[in-house]
């Protein structure tokens, strides 16, 4: 989890008043985003704030943990893997989605407090509220959704079928229109280790846009901790 917030805590008026909804907080390897309104990919570096609808892509090699402004909410993308980032503002919360094209990735989702965190696939779509989850999906053979802890619940949008997925269980969902939940074995969270990220006080510096129009620089110093657990992380 991310702790120690130490200088311009991230409920401030300047990240609050500004368009942005999430925060790069590490980045190896290969990855890329193409800004909303841009059409050339650009590299991602730790601490490039990101916008609703700003799409991350990671090569083989590449990883990145993404993190909300408002909650802290983690979500780690893998090697081969692509998505875009969806954030709706609402006062100083900020309600969230993903729209994972393919590849794998894990979340560490924080209580939403009434809303849901959406993530929608070309296969399924998933309603958390507050959980840890690991996904896969490929556009072929469709998509794996591993409980490591909390409750979810799976659409598939081929059928319109869903169903619930508790802790220890994975969702299997295709573009066929199965849907079948099991629960989880070792083979489900292979190559997910890679989510692990090792303790670390980082200093981040960007620049953010108040309601105004004044450009503000933040200074964000905070450590990562993510406790590594059997083949996942908590």
């Amino acid at each position: 989890m991310i702790k120690n917030i130490i200088a311009m805590m991230l409920s401030t008026t300047l990240i609050f008043g500004s368009s942005k909804v999430a925060i790069a907080i590490k980045v190896k390897g290969n990855v890329s985003v193409i800004y909303k309104g841009l059409n050339s990919p650009q590299v991602l570096k730790p601490g490039s704030p990101l916008s609703d609808q700003d799409r991350i892509k990671t090569g083989k090699n590449g990883f990145t943990a993404l993190m909300y402004l408002d909650d802290k909410t983690v979500v780690k993308m893998l090697g081969n893997s692509d998505l875009i980032v969806m954030g709706d503002r609402s006062g100083k919360k900020i309600n969230k989605s993903l729209d994972i094209k393919y590849g794998r990735v894990a979340a560490n989702v924080k209580p939403q407090k009434g809303k849901e965190f959406r993530v929608s696939t070309p296969t399924s779509v998933a309603s958390v509220k507050g959980t840890e989850l690991a996904i896969e999906s490929d556009p072929s053979t469709g998509d794996s959704f591993t409980l490591i802890e909390g409750l979810i619940e799976v659409t598939n949008s081929i059928t319109g079928e869903s169903t619930e997925v508790k802790e220890g269980e994975t969702a299997m969902s295709t573009p066929d229109g199965s849907l079948d939940v099991a629960m989880t074995t070792s083979d489900d969270l292979e190559g997910f280790e890679e989510a692990s990220v090792e303790p670390q006080t980082q200093e981040l510096r960007f620049e953010v846009e108040d309601e105004n129009g004044a450009v503000k620089q933040i200074l964000i110093k905070f450590k990562s901790c993510f406790r590594c657990s059997g083949s996942f992380w908590i």
